[in-house]
């Protein structure tokens, strides 16, 4: 099995888009802006994304992130974002340094393992030594994810999120 996880680019296609419309537009906490939205319109988010990676034309108070595509034997299966470095703002709302989706289709698979131990080594060369998630409570799955992987426990936002800490090694 073939594992990589790549950066978005503007050249991205069908495949990525088709993958992502099985992702809810807010599953988790993971917001996807591309449910829903026509082909032409995903190319001009492949580019916003794009720019947002290299701190370009971002909104006020946004913290530049890199998106990346995860693929098994070529497949587009899911995606994961990577912010550039930690934001006491965004903690304080229940937001951590990444988060994921994998598409309906692909789950229960293991490929949220898999995706999870592909962000650590992307974690590592942007330059963190932990990261901080923030996982909803209920999300059984990607509770499981966190703590088969090293997470640590470390409270509860609201009384709804599980808060980890993950080392970056």
């Amino acid at each position: 099995m073939k594992i990589e996880l790549k950066q978005l680019s503007p050249q991205n296609g069908i495949a990525e888009y088709q993958m992502l419309q099985e992702i809810g537009s807010n599953e988790n906490g993971f917001t996807n802006e591309v449910n829903g939205m026509s082909f032409n319109q995903y190319k001009e988010w492949l580019i916003q994304q794009d720019d947002y990676s290299r701190a370009q034309n971002m909104p006020e108070n946004y913290i530049p992130q890199t998106t990346y595509f995860f693929y098994i034997d070529e497949q587009p299966v899911g995606i994961a974002r990577i912010r550039h470095y930690s934001s006491e703002f965004l903690e304080k709302q229940g937001v951590g340094n990444f988060g994921y989706g994998i598409a309906k289709t692909y789950r229960g698979r293991g490929y949220g393992n898999a995706l999870f131990i592909e962000v650590l080594k992307k974690c590592k060369l942007l330059g963190y030594s932990k990261i901080k998630s923030f996982v909803h409570a209920d999300n059984i799955a990607s509770n499981r994810v966190f703590t088969k992987n090293g997470a640590v426990l470390t409270g509860v936002f609201n009384g709804v999120k599980n808060i980890y800490e993950t080392a970056v090694d």
